[in-house]
């Protein structure tokens, strides 16, 4: 099972970067969405156990240096929580709001970057659960120092679940948006994400207390 997801994840984040074809949802196993900071790809997979639960598996690569992505290291896993393909199920945990937290956590990671603990850092991963009425996503980059904050398209999520991954000390805003052009249109409060506080990646923060 872990072999075949990931390979899944191996083909989501070869599409995320414009490489090939987007995976088919096949065997119970699916795509839930994927996040690409430089040459570090994560994706995060969702499938049914053979208890009956869905199950959702985060993998990460690293980009080689002939673009291709490496085999991906399974990071965490966890299974419960609803169907996020069940309209209804859906439509009660979003109760009216475009943006939801859908689950997150922390893993140290090499990246490489300058200031980096031998160039290990701690990346916060937040999911978002999405309302059905966002045709994409838009990001706004308020981490303080990067200059002035601008929205940015980030594309229609994979899934009705968005993936995120946050170096320390980022800040993002996260908006929905339904419709194109001028007829485009915020849906309900943007919603924020951070990373954790430099020099203070060892501390959990209170949302995660609990869940490791």
């Amino acid at each position: 099972m872990q072999r075949n997801l990931a390979e899944l994840a191996h083909a989501a984040l070869t599409a995320a970067s414009g490489a090939g074809p987007a995976p088919s949802p096949g065997g119970g196993r699916c795509v839930a969405g994927t996040c690409v900071r430089g040459d570090l790809g994560f994706a995060l997979l969702r499938h049914r156990r053979k208890d009956g639960l869905v199950a959702e598996e985060l993998y990460a690569a690293v980009r080689r240096d002939d673009g291709a992505w490496s085999d991906p290291d399974h990071l965490s896993g966890d299974a419960g929580g609803i169907d996020p393909d069940d309209a209804g199920e859906v439509a009660r945990v979003l109760g009216g709001r475009a943006l939801v937290p859908w689950g997150g956590l922390e893993a140290s990671l090499y990246t490489g970057r300058p200031g980096g603990d031998e160039g290990y850092e701690t990346l916060r991963f937040h999911a978002l659960l999405v309302t059905p009425e966002a045709d994409r996503l838009d990001v706004r980059d308020d981490t303080p120092g990067t200059g002035p904050a601008r929205w940015a398209d980030r594309g229609a999520p994979v899934s009705r679940v968005a993936l995120f991954a946050l170096f320390p000390g980022e800040r993002f805003t996260v908006r929905a948006v339904a419709g194109t052009g001028t007829r485009a249109r915020a849906l309900g409060e943007p919603y924020a994400l951070a990373g954790v506080d430099p020099g203070d990646e060892d501390a959990l923060p209170e949302w995660l207390a609990g869940t490791e």
